[in-house]
């Protein structure tokens, strides 16, 4: 029978699950500088509302926007109190930005060791299964604003690059 004899310097918690259940304070660092530059940029940096360029791959080939599309807009148009623009740009921006900013007060806590309010917004996260929510609502939304689109706006798409590699594949 062996016997373990590794010597580690890690301190020994009481119980391992209280240890193995404890928020990791580099990750809450890291959320908490990068959440902190998302919401600095989103109130200094001032966007135009049309004919803008766009990064998003999605948009470039098809000319539809992808479920994310409009997420910077409506993040800057929160920050500058600007509901009813920043749902325009993505309806799912104003939803978002509560989550992230509830996600930085969250690292905040982790940093200043408040634990309760850690396992509050932890428990109810679980509970309500938020990033599957989210997914499931980026997914629905992408599709329903796609479908919009082709219905009421066709002509957005049939300019795009796909729609022309589409129309050379069929001639």
């Amino acid at each position: 029978m062996a016997v373990d004899t590794t010597i580690t310097n890690e301190p020994v918690p009481k119980d391992k699950a209280s240890f193995e259940e404890r928020p990791s304070r580099r990750l809450a660092v890291f959320g908490f500088v990068a959440l902190f530059v998302v919401f600095l940029t989103s109130v200094f940096l001032r966007l135009p509302a049309t004919d803008y360029f766009t990064v998003c791959g999605f948009k470039n080939l098809t000319g539809l926007p992808c479920p994310g599309c409009g997420l910077t807009h409506s993040f800057c148009a929160l920050a500058k109190g600007d509901l009813n623009g920043a749902a325009a740009f993505n309806l799912l921006g104003p939803p978002l930005y509560l989550a992230l900013v509830i996600l930085w007060a969250r690292c905040a806590c982790v940093l200043l060791s408040l634990n309760r309010p850690v396992q509050v917004v932890d428990k109810i996260a679980n509970r309500l299964n938020i990033v599957k929510l989210f997914v499931i609502g980026f997914v629905v939304y992408g599709i329903i604003r796609i479908g919009y689109l082709l219905a009421y706006d066709p002509a957005s798409f049939r300019s795009s690059p796909l729609s022309h590699l589409i129309g050379s594949l069929i001639k």
